[in-house]
């Protein structure tokens, strides 16, 4: 019987072997030719009162949200230069490793889906440096990589597209890596402010 039953698990690797493994030893690089520089952009804001902006988002079976966004009160009270920086940062980082919650939660999706490949704190391991990759890479690229997957020279980043929970954490996961890339962080686990 556990003869059998060593069997069965040694055909069972072999499989997973070939189906999950192989593939990407042996991918192309499709075309990729590494990443480009790119300069970065001038950050405009506008500040003005909107109308209630109605989202439907359609989730497999059949699911509808309505998302109203909720507008800030008018004030005649003008906010300072640091208040506007702070609002419009992509994450906050206090005493070297206290993340706000938004980029904690990238923190948090980061460890359970990316760091197997990518390193605990984005240093690369099977997949690439993280922290160095944000640096020459723009976000709609990072997102299209995290959504579509893609094949490299040294293997394949699978896709997260069918991932719910990456999928509506981008922007999170984004905001915790640009900490990383950005040297916000130091090499160590951060925690929540």
């Amino acid at each position: 019987m556990k003869a059998i039953v060593a069997l069965l698990l040694h055909v069972a690797l072999g499989i997973f072997f070939v189906v999950a493994i192989w593939p990407a030893m042996n991918g192309s690089n499709d075309a990729y030719s590494g990443a480009v520089a790119v300069a970065p952009k001038a950050v405009e804001q506008v500040v003005e009162a909107a109308e209630p902006e109605i989202v439907v988002e359609t989730v497999a079976p059949v699911v509808e949200e309505v998302v109203t966004p909720v507008t800030a009160p008018v004030t005649d009270a003008v906010s300072s230069p640091a208040e506007n920086e702070n609002e419009s940062a992509l994450y906050s980082v206090v005493d070297g490793n206290k993340l706000d919650a938004n980029s904690y939660a990238g923190f948090k999706l980061y460890r359970n889906w990316c760091a197997r490949c990518h390193g605990t704190y984005g240093q690369g391991m099977v997949g690439p440096n993280l922290a160095d990759s944000l640096k020459v890479i723009s976000e709609k690229e990072f997102f299209n990589v995290v959504e579509n997957g893609k094949s490299g020279t040294i293997g394949s980043m699978p896709n997260w597209k069918a991932n719910v929970k990456v999928m509506a954490g981008r922007d999170q996961l984004y905001a915790y890596l640009m900490a990383r890339s950005d040297g916000a962080i130091g090499v160590e686990k951060p925690k929540k402010q």
